[in-house]
């Protein structure tokens, strides 16, 4: 085995189940909630200030991750095939509304949001990847969620069409993707994922309208979940922009 597939062997073994060893196994016994999404080291009183001073502590970056397991992924950068769930999250409307408010009122509008869509996504484990304008995209990954991500993501669509103050679509897709640390360098590489999975829940996002959730039907069977049933629910094959084949969905407002 070549030292890049040892390495991305390594990357596939951390992002697909939780890690299991004595140190997490001994972090997750200090109850200070929060912690660390990979490693289990506590933020939280009255452990995380005490392991923040020995190297521990949120990293600045990801403040998900603790410092620790941030710089390992700068020194290791790369990543895997992975099953994951992406969510997208998008405000409806927003060049009417940037229309009747100045740029710093839109500014606020949309930090609000963002705020938002962070906590509902760090409440169910998942982690932001990336701010894209009105829109935000999340990653849920098995060894982050602990138990299935899809299921995660699906609960954190149905919050942020709930509690949002804002027209929000969201889309929410579940497959294979190539998940890890990406970039050209580390001063601007990043967590992310890419390929058909995240472009599929991109689309699904965009379809969207205001109050509605699109779902695909791959994410019900990833969550092990039936399909929802009830008012506000329906069916829905879309035909993808840039995609042959149709996406199988759900719609739920």
């Amino acid at each position: 085995m070549t030292e890049a597939e040892k390495r991305s062997e390594e990357w596939r073994q951390m992002l697909s189940a939780p890690l299991f060893n004595l140190e997490t196994r001994l972090l997750s016994r200090l109850a200070s909630d929060p912690r660390c999404l990979l490693c289990n080291s506590p933020y939280g009183k009255p452990f995380g200030p005490i392991l923040r001073r020995i190297g521990y502590g949120r990293s600045a970056r990801y403040p998900q991750l603790c410092r620790p397991c941030f710089r390992h992924f700068e020194r290791h950068p790369g990543g895997a095939e992975v099953l994951i769930t992406v969510l997208f999250a998008d405000v409806r409307g927003s060049t009417a509304i940037a229309e009747r408010q100045t740029a710093e009122e839109f500014r606020r509008v949309l930090e609000g949001f963002y705020r938002h869509v962070t906590d509902v996504v760090a409440d169910e484990r998942g982690v932001i990847d990336k701010f894209l304008g009105d829109g935000v995209m999340a990653l849920f990954i098995p060894s982050f969620t602990r138990t299935m991500h899809a299921a995660r993501a699906l609960a954190a669509g149905r919050r942020i069409l709930a509690e949002a103050d804002l027209p929000v679509g969201v889309g929410v897709n579940t497959g294979p993707a190539f998940t890890g640390f990406l970039g050209p360098s580390a001063e601007v590489a990043s967590f992310t994922a890419v390929g058909d999975a995240v472009n599929v829940a991109h689309r699904l996002g965009e379809a969207a309208a205001a109050g509605e959730m699109l779902a695909a039907s791959t994410t019900f069977l990833a969550a092990e979940q039936q399909h929802p049933t009830g008012e506000g629910v329906e069916p829905r094959t879309l035909v993808v922009k840039g995609r042959e084949q149709p996406v199988e969905a759900w719609s739920i407002r």
